[in-house]
């Protein structure tokens, strides 16, 4: 009989068996995980692929622009702007890898989303679908994820999770800065289809057809009714500063008409309108034929009993100013001291001022006060809404001007009904409420009350 073998050899064989399977499975693991393999190490790629971007940006903005566009180079810096975002994004990339990825890798992997991005862009932009447009939104930033995704662990062995995840915030958040920037990547912008010649040639002569706003505006007034004695009278003021859109022009047009109807002012009505449509019907609104507006029709009133109701309508910005934009005149804006200062200038002392703009709730300050009422269709620090060349009203001319005012017993009814219809629309719509703001002195109430409602009954209202 032999004799058995050490414990110790034993043990040694087993150990060395369960060496050599570790190292077996260290192996097959080794195999199994994929190896780092650059995709490029050159430049050519990288630059080809953002040159191949910006051209297929301009071909779809010279596309959207229609026929005969205007070529302004100053657009090229938004280009700029966002192939300056697709080198932060490849940074940050880059940077967050474990192990670190090479730049000029994750810059390629950035560069290689943005031609199917910028091509699914303009085809959904084509096809003028909301629904289509938000799909595209969501599905850019998650094609961009899976190609950088694949990319960096491709070349680095390893999935790089917190990386891509990190690049899709970047780049989701410097999407929400351009678009709060107002940043345009384009070179093309379309010349309006509704320019007739008239409208082409006026330009040509601007200085001519600034210098007869003057005459204009004291023929308008000179054309206003006499003042009926015995009560107070209404006169009525309209202002449509940005002529780029037609929307402002038709608010105003609808204010005059209803105000007239409601409070006398029909005969006595001055209106000043900027317009593209037709640049010949009515004065311009400038902030300087404004102020001789108010001059003449103040001299017109009895100062001490009648009523001003001033309407203006335009684009608006925050440190109270109205736009005043007429194509290439040279217009400036209109602020909040410059038209109170008109106001007191012209000895108004009873007043109406309904401003229909964004960031309007900036005014009250400069005129509020015991004999006037101030209505905003926004507060001092929110955008109102519907100022779309596709409209003939904005939400808030709809709400008090159309539905709420003809049949109102008041203006603070009007007002209040306004805003509860505005606040329901924005709240089912899912946007940043505009929040209305509204003034009343304590003594021209009880003013308005002598003045009277020539027409109780509703007014026929525009389709």
């Amino acid at each position: 009989m032999q004799d058995a073998p050490p414990r110790e050899s034993i043990n040694e064989a087993v150990s060395q068996v369960a060496i050599a399977r570790v190292t077996e499975s260290v192996d097959t693991a080794t195999r199994a995980r994929p190896k780092p393999r650059p995709l490029s190490d050159r430049d050519w790629p990288i630059a080809a692929l953002l040159a191949l971007s910006v051209a297929l940006w301009l071909l779809g903005d010279r596309q959207q622009a229609g026929a005969n566009p205007e070529l302004v180079l100053y657009g090229a810096s938004g280009l700029a702007w966002y192939l300056v975002g697709i080198l932060l994004i490849a940074w940050v990339a880059s940077r967050a890898s474990v192990p670190r990825a090479a730049y000029r890798l994750s810059l390629l992997l950035v560069s290689a989303c943005a031609p199917p991005a910028v091509l699914l862009l303009w085809g959904v932009s084509a096809l003028a679908s909301e629904k289509l447009h938000a799909l595209a939104s969501l599905l850019v930033p998650l094609i961009g994820a899976g190609v950088l995704a694949w990319g960096l662990r491709r070349s680095t062995g390893k999935h790089q999770v917190p990386a891509v995840w990190l690049s899709l915030m970047v780049a989701v958040g410097f999407g929400w800065l351009s678009d709060a920037l107002y940043v345009r990547p384009g070179v093309w912008y379309a010349q309006d289809a509704e320019e007739t010649a008239e409208y082409q040639s006026a330009w040509k002569d601007g200085e001519r057809l600034l210098f007869e706003q003057p005459d204009r505006i004291d023929r308008a007034v000179g054309q206003i009714g006499t003042r009926e004695p015995g009560r107070p009278n209404a006169y009525f003021v309209g202002f449509a500063g940005f002529g780029g859109q037609k929307v402002f022009a038709e608010e105003i047009q609808l204010a005059s008409r209803v105000i007239g109807t409601k409070y006398g002012s029909t005969a006595r009505s001055v209106r000043l309108v900027n317009d593209r449509r037709n640049l010949r019907k009515l004065p311009l609104a400038t902030a300087s034929g404004l102020r001789r507006t108010l001059r003449e029709i103040g001299r017109r009133m009895d100062r001490s009993d009648d009523i001003l109701f001033l309407v203006l309508s335009s684009h608006g910005s925050e440190g109270a100013e109205l736009a005043v934009e007429n194509g290439g005149l040279p217009l400036r804006q209109l602020r909040a001291a410059e038209l109170a200062d008109a106001i007191r200038d012209a000895g108004i002392q009873w007043k109406v001022v309904v401003i229909s703009a964004c960031f309007a709730g900036g005014f009250i300050d400069a005129l509020k006060d015991e004999y006037s009422i101030v209505l905003t269709a926004a507060a001092a620090d929110r955008t109102s809404f519907g100022c779309a060349d596709d409209r003939d009203l904005t939400y808030f001319g709809e709400a008090f001007f159309r539905d709420a005012l003809p049949d109102a017993t008041s203006l603070r009814e009007a007002f209040t009904r306004a805003r509860k219809d505005i606040d329901a629309r924005e709240l089912r719509e899912g946007v940043e409420p505009s929040d209305p703001q509204a003034f009343f002195g304590a003594q021209i109430e009880k003013h308005m009350g002598r003045l009277g409602y020539p027409d109780l009954k509703p007014l026929i209202r525009p389709q």
